[in-house]
């Protein structure tokens, strides 16, 4: 794979900076995340870094070389770190409340995959056009999709910061998966946190990225972020990748579709996988010699497992699927 990556992260105007940013990469593919802790609780950045350090440890220890369910990978890695933050806040000394927002893209042999929650962006751009935009789980995107308001006015909406899902809160996390995507030589990929995109239209995001050399591209569009705030700029993160190789020949792994799943949803899947694996034909046994005696057929004693939404158990699953 050819391709070229940038990153940025700064505190902006703010005194610290909750926002992390990772990336790792292998011969096929290559996995980028971007967090945005939440300033209003306390452990903002503990559950930031949280997230990313689950992607990147997820991505590494997987041994085959096809990451062969990426949506599942990536929702369930989300999962993991949900689930990762909740224990932390409920065995620290002090209390806190950790909560963040994310963004992950795999790119994996000319393919892109991505999940989110909350309002940490991925755009898609090819040239100057905005071919995807990630849709926000926040008060003022729900508006602006029933019509009320328009993209520049959500900017400047008293409950713009007003956030329907995160990580790390009592309820389960609605994850956002989106389509899998070809992509073609040229194509940008930017996953930023609200610090970052909030001073631009999407169409002036691939304006800045439309560029030479990527890095320096993203690094001016974080510049002016800062200055078009005037003192009152959030943490800007973001990473960017431009694709510089060929469209992909090979056929997509999995059926394409944008999906919102739950904990639940994720669950019914791994349920239905492991019964249509009990469903496939057995292999033929060899001949065997004629018995002596025929035994009565004994009952299966072990006892059916309960379908448990524990992180134990999901790691189990992200294991037994990437081994297929």
């Amino acid at each position: 794979m050819k391709y070229e990556l940038a990153h940025h992260t700064s505190s902006g105007s703010r005194p610290t900076n909750q926002d992390r940013i990772a990336h790792a990469e292998r011969d096929n593919a290559v996995l980028i995340a971007v967090a945005d802790g939440l300033g209003g609780h306390a452990g903002g950045e503990i559950a930031a870094e949280t997230l990313t350090e689950t992607c990147i440890r997820a991505f590494e220890r997987i041994k085959q070389r096809t990451i062969t369910q990426p949506s599942a990978f990536l929702a369930l890695t989300v999962l993991q770190a949900h689930n990762a933050i909740v224990q932390i806040a409920k065995t620290s000394r002090e209390p806190i409340e950790p909560r963040t927002t994310c963004v992950l893209c795999l790119v994996q042999d000319g393919y892109a995959y991505w999940a989110h929650v909350g309002d940490s962006r991925l755009y898609h751009f090819r040239g100057s056009e905005v071919l995807t935009r990630t849709l926000d789980h926040t008060a003022t995107e729900r508006m602006r999709r029933d019509g009320v308001l328009t993209e520049e006015e959500m900017l400047s909406h008293p409950e713009k910061s007003r956030l329907l899902k995160c990580l790390g809160g009592p309820n389960k996390p609605s994850i956002t998966i989106g389509e899998e995507t070809p992509l073609q030589r040229g194509d940008v990929l930017l996953l930023c946190t609200d610090g970052l995109w909030e001073a631009f239209s999407p169409g002036e995001l691939a304006g800045y990225l439309d560029v030479e050399y990527l890095d320096e591209g993203l690094e001016e569009t974080a510049i002016e972020a800062e200055n078009r705030r005037q003192g009152a700029c959030d943490n800007v993160s973001a990473v960017s990748l431009r694709w510089e190789d060929d469209a992909p020949t090979t056929q997509p792994l999995q059926a394409n579709q944008r999906l919102n799943v739950d904990q639940d949803a994720l669950w019914e899947m791994a349920k239905n996988r492991m019964l249509a694996q009990k469903k496939a034909p057995p292999k033929k046994p060899a001949p065997e010699k004629p018995p002596v005696k025929t035994k009565a057929r004994t009952k299966d004693k072990t006892p059916k497992k309960s379908i448990r939404t524990e992180i134990e158990e999901l790691e189990k699953y992200i294991r037994r699927i990437e081994k297929d």
